[in-house]
């Protein structure tokens, strides 16, 4: 089976596939620049006929990855982007390379990041769960006010730290530059877009080339998220409920529903697992997310039993394993999240003062 990276904006090193992706090997793999011509906001890759994993470039305003699945007689794309600007681009790319304009935009959460491109995807239909439609008309609309007020502010303060002399400042000042510019451009035309059709558990695609799975669950990365499932070519787009080599943000979740989630999506034999931030993956970076879990909720834990505060919990070294992952600025604000979770006694079971297990869950 073929594999092809298509697009033209990224540098020469991102292009190199390698060990980072095993599923590729045994494949040829190829740079198809003119399919996708002056792409800026994602790189395009296959990963099987009529599949594709649109992963969000470092200066471009996707910033979250999406997906595009040719069904035959349709084309279902997976999320959408921070800006409306990203999800044109993502909509040309889809049409381009299924040959039709998408018919279906699922979003798999909430989050601003995999939402706001939605409004330039006119004739598809939007498809949420019931919560998601829920939390974009309240939190999407209180966030995008609060944008309002502070992507000015924001977007300066990351351009001073961006030419900060710590090198620390520097790297986050450079990394959420674009994040915050792209917001700042974009405010003038966003539109939030609520899902047209929504479901609560399961909502399958019988297309004529293939059959797509949309499953539904509770208090994962946040209150709702959602994955795409292609069974018969065992590809899963997992929306933020997987980040591979990646700090996750916990903030908004549960952490001891998110591993039993992740244990349920690893159960499921996919061989190629889509984050919804960093490269392509397989079922170990699944187990890597759970192992960076229940690793910084120990050390919250022997924190919290040595009488430390929150503060302390931060200051813990950064794991060695995590060294290289990006998204490092996540690593303290996850700390405090464990450890005040962990610190509420009446939602802690005993078995849970140690850091999180996770027992079986149930199929939803």
């Amino acid at each position: 089976m073929a594999y092809e990276l298509l697009g033209s904006s990224c540098p020469a090193s991102e292009k190199t596939i390698g060990e980072e992706r095993p599923y590729l090997r045994g494949g040829k793999m190829t740079n198809s620049q003119s399919l996708v011509p002056l792409a800026k906001h994602f790189r395009y890759e296959r990963l099987a006929p009529g599949v594709y994993a649109a992963i969000h470039t470092q200066v471009g305003w996707g910033v979250c990855n999406a997906g595009i699945v040719d069904l035959g007689d349709r084309t279902l794309v997976f999320d959408s982007g921070l800006t409306p600007r990203a999800g044109r681009e993502l909509r040309t790319a889809a049409t381009t390379l299924t040959k039709r304009a998408p018919s279906h935009l699922v979003v798999s959460h909430y989050h601003n990041d995999h939402i706001r491109g939605g409004q330039v995807f006119a004739g598809a239909v939007e498809i949420g769960t019931t919560l998601t439609r829920e939390l974009i008309a309240t939190k999407g609309r209180t966030e995008l006010k609060e944008d309002w007020e502070n992507a000015a502010s924001q977007t300066a303060q990351m351009k001073r730290l961006a030419r900060s002399r710590d090198e620390s400042e520097r790297k986050f000042g450079a990394f959420f530059l674009p994040y915050w510019q792209g917001i700042l451009a974009s405010l003038p035309e966003i539109k939030l877009r609520l899902p047209d059709v929504t479901f609560d558990k399961r909502l399958a695609f019988q297309g004529n080339k293939r059959v797509a799975q949309l499953i539904a669950f509770d208090n994962g990365h946040c209150e709702s998220d959602c994955v795409l499932f292609l069974p018969k070519e065992r590809i899963m787009f997992c929306g933020d409920l997987l980040f591979v080599k990646s700090h996750p943000f916990l903030g908004h979740g549960n952490p001891v529903s998110l591993l039993s989630i992740l244990d349920y999506l690893a159960g499921m034999k996919a061989r190629v697992f889509v984050p919804g931030h960093g490269p392509v993956g397989q079922k170990r970076h699944v187990d890597e997310m759970q192992s960076y879990i229940r690793t910084l909720s120990g050390q919250a834990g022997r924190v919290l039993r040595k009488g430390g505060t929150e503060e302390d919990a931060a200051g813990q070294p950064l794991p060695d394993s995590y060294a290289d992952w990006i998204l490092a600025q996540l690593y303290a604000s996850n700390m405090r999240f464990l450890f005040r979770r962990l610190a509420r006694k009446n939602e802690v079971n005993p078995e849970e003062k140690n850091g999180f297990c996770a027992s079986p869950r149930k199929r939803p």
